[in-house]
């Protein structure tokens, strides 16, 4: 976990008003009914971005791969399509198919691994979009 996952929740647990707690304990809730019970459903949208931060974080984690990996066939996705781009071997192509790369400029391949390195987070990306929204209407309404 990260100081800034860290800080966002706290700043977050922050924003809640105290009423919440207070209310729970005159009904007769201890530390944790409380916790799981009020704090844990208003923090649901704030899990989610965190969740979402550490997902892109742990997807886009390319260097990773290659130092843990010595095979590159087990390689991970984003540290496959690094290799391609910076390890072109030129001598086991064939003269089709340096024709069809040299049609090719750095900006087409580096857009092209962008987009397959983007299309899993945009799958994602809408099941967690609904609690951003809560979380914003949340933060929006005031007592």
């Amino acid at each position: 976990m990260s100081a800034y996952n860290i800080l966002l929740m706290l700043n977050f647990y922050r924003q809640l008003p105290s009423e919440l707690e207070e209310a729970a304990f005159i009904d007769g809730a201890g530390h944790f009914r409380t916790w799981f019970h009020i704090y844990l459903p208003c923090s649901i949208p704030s899990i989610a971005t965190i969740a979402l931060f550490t997902i892109v974080g742990q997807w886009n984690a390319w260097f990773d791969g290659l130092i843990y990996m010595t095979k590159t066939e087990l390689y991970p996705l984003q540290s496959y399509l690094q290799t391609i781009v910076t390890r072109l071997d030129f001598q086991n192509m064939t003269a089709e198919e340096l024709k069809r790369l040299s049609a090719l400029n750095q900006r087409s391949l580096i857009s092209a691994q962008m987009v397959i390195a983007m299309v899993p987070i945009l799958i994602l990306y809408p099941f967690l979009q609904k609690y951003f929204v809560t979380g914003m209407v949340l933060g929006s309404v005031k007592g």
